[in-house]
């Protein structure tokens, strides 16, 4: 299936244009209004030579640089994701904070207690503290702090207020990115955002970032990296239209006409515009949480599904900087975790180990994700270190390794798969235990919360697509089915959310799971 690319031609004094021949491969079908011309001409998209007239061009190339509420009637999925998003949090706008689950020291800590002044921003953006280094949220809680002291309900509600923007962010970014793809045939694109967005809004996994005021941080890290996401995918789109500002520069310079060239000159500039913005975006994501150095690879994909070849040293020329500012924010990871000693100390789990609990860890996180359940605030180590792995442990390299030999073809075949699999390795791929960090669970639901969204999009993609081909009673039963499945999800989530009331409502779930082990008696005795 060919893309769909839309040129408007207008003159420089603003009357109608004069339209251009039409390239030889151009299937064309006219309209009414001269200023639209549609042309089937397979992407990437490049400007036909032949229609660059001396009359102003203003191109504007699919996709189309314009914001995801640009029409008002579609006023209602931004509205249909924030309703639900309140409607599956608001339990937490009641909940205490945890002041024997870390809050006790991420919230209430010198900082915060010090007051917003210069000395204490300093402090914060120049110090470790407790192994950690997040200075943007950091900064949060001193804010919040200073306009209302420890009060649990606005620190809850800005906790969701972060998620409804992130939400809405992944909402627009999905749209625009299902936009700039060559890669992927896909149909009914602002519907495939909005269940995405919506599955990411009510996800039960997505709860403990959301609930827990220390992971306050991820919901930092993910706004900046999703807005980082959003400028990106401007940028690429920016470059066509740039492109084609340095012809008419070129002709405006030529033919003295000084109006042409401000204007050439100015979308020039939008281009750089972005990309800057997006490299601030960047290093305020890091601001937020370590996960955001995963950037660049996530850079990289999009230039693959936006049909750029890895050939060109532009695209490297553009990535460079935030693989130096990546590698520079790494090496402040490593030292913030007790001096770099947690990824050279030999006292930890042997390589090969760490390698098992990665495929058990990227199998827990990826089923999780598409269908939550015994979710925990907690997940021990199966074993201690020095000890031998439990035998069923070892399956899991096994059962990857044979489901990824019995897919591949298919997986390749089909690029949704090979682009949400990487979407969701790449921002997982820092929790998987290959690297060794201070963490002492292995598995955690906040590290989950930015790689859900390609399980996300995976699953709106394909529930909308049968949904939208099937007829009959099976296109009924599957409605039903899916929204079942997102009445599961909204369910549990405002259930998990009541857990994280208090530090006694969630111990308790632990506490019981723990009567239920053979040796519970046996472990209470000694």
């Amino acid at each position: 299936m060919m893309a769909t690319i839309k040129y408007n031609f207008f003159d420089t004094s603003g009357n109608d244009c004069v339209r251009p021949a039409m390239p030889e491969n151009c299937a064309a079908k006219k309209e009414s209004c001269c200023n639209s011309l549609y042309c089937s001409i397979l992407p990437p998209p490049e400007i036909p030579s032949n229609i660059l007239t001396n009359k102003r061009i203003a191109i504007i190339a699919h996709p189309k640089l314009k914001p995801f509420w640009s029409n008002n009637r579609q006023w209602i999925y931004p509205a249909l994701l924030i309703g639900s998003t309140l409607a599956v949090y608001f339990p937490i706008l009641g909940n205490d904070f945890l002041y024997y689950w870390d809050d006790q020291w991420v919230v209430m800590n010198a900082y915060t207690i010090s007051g917003l002044n210069g000395q204490t921003l300093w402090a914060i953006f120049t110090q470790f503290y407790h192994g950690q280094y997040a200075p943007l949220n950091e900064s949060l809680y001193l804010i919040l702090y200073t306009v209302f002291g420890y009060k649990p309900f606005w620190f809850h509600l800005a906790s969701m207020l972060l998620h409804a923007a992130n939400v809405l962010l992944v909402y627009a970014c999905i749209f625009r990115l299902l936009e700039l793809n060559r890669k992927i045939v896909i149909e009914h694109k602002q519907l495939v955002a909005f269940f995405t967005a919506l599955i990411f809004a009510v996800h039960p996994f997505n709860v403990e970032s959301v609930a827990w005021m220390s992971a306050s941080k991820v919901l930092v890290y993910s706004f900046f990296y999703l807005l980082a996401t959003y400028t990106f995918l401007n940028y690429c789109q920016s470059i066509v239209i740039a492109r084609a500002a340095r012809n008419e520069a070129a002709e405006a310079i030529q033919k003295k006409r000084h109006r042409l060239l401000r204007s050439a000159r100015n979308d020039v500039k939008t281009k750089w515009y972005y990309y800057f913005l997006t490299l601030f975006f960047f290093a305020c994501s890091f601001g937020g949480k370590e996960q955001a150095v995963s950037f660049p690879l996530w850079m990289l994909l999009i230039y693959w599904l936006a049909g750029y070849s890895f050939k060109n040293k532009k695209l490297w020329f553009a990535v460079a900087p935030f693989l130096l500012l990546s590698a520079a924010f790494g090496i402040i990871t490593i030292l913030s975790q007790t001096g770099g000693k947690s990824l050279f100390d030999r006292s930890g789990y042997p390589i090969w180990q760490r390698m098992v609990y990665a495929c058990y860890t990227f199998t827990e996180y990826f089923l999780k994700s598409v269908f939550p359940f015994k979710l925990s605030y907690l997940y021990p180590f199966p074993s201690v270190v020095g000890d031998p792995l439990p035998q069923w442990l070892l399956l899991y390299p096994a059962l990857l390794t044979v489901l990824l030999l019995a897919f591949w073809k298919p997986i390749v075949r089909h690029k949704i798969w090979i682009f949400c699999l990487l979407f969701f390795v790449i921002h997982i791929a820092v929790a998987l235990h290959i690297v060794s960090l201070s963490r002492f669970t292995v598995v955690a639901d906040r590290y989950v919360y930015t790689a859900s969204i390609g399980a996300c999009l995976l699953i709106a993609y394909y529930a909308v697509r049968f949904i939208k081909e099937w007829k009959g009673y099976w296109k009924t039963g599957l409605s039903l089915a899916f929204g079942a499945y997102l009445l599961y999800f909204g369910i549990y989530a405002n259930i998990r959310s009541r857990v994280w009331h208090d530090t006694d409502s969630l111990k308790k779930e632990i506490r019981e799971l723990l009567k239920e082990r053979n040796d519970y008696e046996l472990r209470t005795k000694s």
